[in-house]
């Protein structure tokens, strides 16, 4: 049975530097496809994972366990995403794989097989929709958008979400409804020509 993420903090904080290593590899993916899709830029997305688990380093010892380490790490991350944008003096943006919006109703996460049968027109309008999307989350506020993310593409739960942005599950749950009704209205013109 695979360790916690508390008990790898404890056996690090132990002096066992070797259980970092595994934090770092449980949870590396993860925090990177959040930057990504925050920045949309892969090197700067590398150099905000890499700044988050240096601070994740250099302040584990400070982390108290009042909520899961992922919860801890994924408050770190949106800080240091967040201060990136600030020195870009961009809004953060979304990156969505092409798959996803051929998949709408699967399980998300899970890359399909493409269907050979596509023709070149629905191979464009796939192409125009995943782009269309990427522009009406790319036009949410920063906290809608975080919350989005974090609850559409990252899988978080309301509770999650909650402590994780430091605020109750009530305006997660407004945040939500207000992001998806701003992108439902953004793409209903869109969606309504047939695609």
């Amino acid at each position: 049975m695979k360790p916690s993420d508390e008990e790898l903090v404890d056996r690090f904080r132990s002096g066992d530097e070797d259980s970092f290593r595994i934090l770092v590899e449980r949870h590396s993916p993860r925090i990177f496809n959040i930057a990504c899709r925050t920045v949309r830029d892969r090197n700067l997305a590398e150099d905000i994972s890499q700044e988050v688990f240096l601070r994740v380093y250099r302040f584990l010892d400070g982390f108290k366990k009042q909520c899961r380490f992922s919860t801890w790490l994924y408050r770190i991350t949106i800080n240091v995403c967040f201060n990136a944008q600030r020195k870009r003096k961009e809004e953060p943006k979304v990156l969505i794989p092409s798959w996803e919006v051929a998949n709408v109703g699967s399980n998300p996460g899970t890359p399909q097989l493409e269907d050979e049968s596509f023709s070149p027109q629905k191979t464009l309008e796939k192409k125009e929709l995943t782009a269309k999307i990427k522009s009406a989350i790319d036009s949410l506020p920063g906290v809608l958008k975080m919350t989005f993310i974090l609850r559409e593409f990252e899988d978080l739960s309301y509770r999650e979400l909650a402590k994780v942005l430091r605020c109750s599950e009530g305006t997660i749950k407004s945040r939500l409804c207000r992001a998806r009704e701003s992108l439902r209205q953004k793409l209903e013109i869109y969606l309504s020509e047939g695609l």
